[in-house]
């Protein structure tokens, strides 16, 4: 809707800029051709009053004089002309010209911007914000889109997102193929792509996998989703150092709670495959049903620092949303070196503690769930449930 009043209203400027000089008054100087017509006619007079006097005078015989005037008044008759026709600007500044001017400006501007304008972009957008429709309907928005533009890199990498959100790896395979092949390989693209491959070979790293992630790590060396994959490549043939490298490496790089997540699991459990000793908390976050409707956005962090001394900063902490929960979160050493602190592994016992924010504060909670001294050599999970009262 804003659009279309921003629209009409260049629109109406439009037509006003085109229009104005049509009906806008003219104040114009005096006529140089009426001037010179009053001259002629002037002169006409003078000379047929001179030939009167000269034929008073006997100068002239009276069939001389009347022959004179004839040329005379043929002499006026050219000078003077027919009336000249109207000019082409008298011609516009008619004002059924100027209504015609403020009908097609307007016209055409619609049409043009249905033909060539971004109608299907806008309506994608309108798609995206509105958290009504189902998965079906934003399908059939992205396939017009890719319909419209079969050529545009976004519209089929957002085609191939949902694809594969919905689950429908072949769809997205399909579509990932085409657009790495017109993107000319797009580290971005071959990623996704070995990654959907992954996801329709039962989780199992194939040699078009391996050659699709190489690739996109000779042009994007910090791309998450390949560091991610050659982590499990790693893995799964024994090789846990390389994994734990890779998906450190992904983990300084990704912004994803969820992957995050996902990559400390993964560095834990290669680390107890060589026999390290590895310190994860497994902290279950939910809330109660008597909470009521939260907005979907609500900042939710979950932080824990050493156990009685609330001073101190938090040695880990994990961003979520409301719309996150139910989750469990893991607090290990990964997370605690990104915090550039204490390793949890270093530390006895943790004050873990989890907040809501309605505003985007955390340091004003309106909810807050805490759980004090648990051990962190503890393998069982711990549960923190906001309540009304929390």
């Amino acid at each position: 809707m804003e659009f279309w009043l921003v629209a009409a209203l260049l629109i109406a400027i439009a037509v006003l800029v085109s229009v104005w000089p049509l009906i806008k008054p003219v104040v114009s100087a005096p006529d140089e051709s009426e001037s010179e017509e009053s001259a002629n006619v002037a002169s006409f007079r003078d000379q047929t009053a001179d030939l009167d006097w000269q034929l008073q005078q006997g100068l002239v015989s009276a069939e001389e004089a009347e022959k004179l005037k004839l040329e005379l008044k043929k002499k006026l008759a050219d000078e003077l002309g027919d009336e000249p026709p109207a000019s082409v600007y008298s011609l516009l500044k008619k004002p059924g010209f100027a209504l015609l001017i403020a009908l097609i400006v307007p016209v055409s501007a619609v049409l043009l911007y249905f033909k060539l304008g971004a109608t299907t972009e806008i309506a994608v957008v309108n798609a995206m914000r509105n958290g009504h429709l189902n998965s079906e309907q934003v399908e059939t928005v992205l396939k017009d889109w890719v319909a419209k533009r079969p050529e545009n890199n976004q519209a089929l990498f957002m085609l191939g997102s949902h694809y594969l959100r919905a689950g429908k790896l072949d769809e997205a395979v399909k579509t990932y193929r085409h657009l790495a092949s017109i993107s000319n390989g797009h580290p971005q693209v071959t990623a996704e792509l070995a990654q959907v491959l992954f996801l329709s070979s039962n989780n199992v790293v194939t040699p078009e996998i391996r050659e699709l992630y190489e690739q996109t790590l000779l042009k994007e060396s910090q791309n998450t989703t390949a560091l991610g994959l050659k982590g499990i490549d790693a893995f799964s043939n024994g090789n846990y150092q390389e994994a734990i490298a890779a998906w450190q490496l992904a983990l300084t790089h990704e912004v994803d709670p969820t992957a995050r997540q996902s990559l400390s699991a993964g560095i834990n459990q290669a680390r107890s495959m060589l026999g390290d000793t590895v310190v994860a908390l497994r902290v279950m976050i939910d809330l109660d049903p008597e909470m009521g409707e939260l907005p979907d956005d609500a900042r939710v962090v979950v932080f824990a620092r050493p156990a009685g001394d609330a001073k101190q900063p938090p040695v880990v902490a994990v961003p979520l949303s409301v719309r996150d929960l139910p989750r469990e979160v893991l607090l290990d050493d990964n997370s605690a070196m990104m915090m550039g602190g204490q390793l949890l592994s270093s530390i006895e016992s943790l004050d873990i503690t989890a907040r809501i924010s309605l505003t985007g504060n955390v340091m004003s909670p309106d909810y807050q769930v805490q759980a004090k001294g648990v051990k962190t050599s503890a393998t069982e999970p711990v549960r923190l449930t906001f309540t009304p009262a929390g």
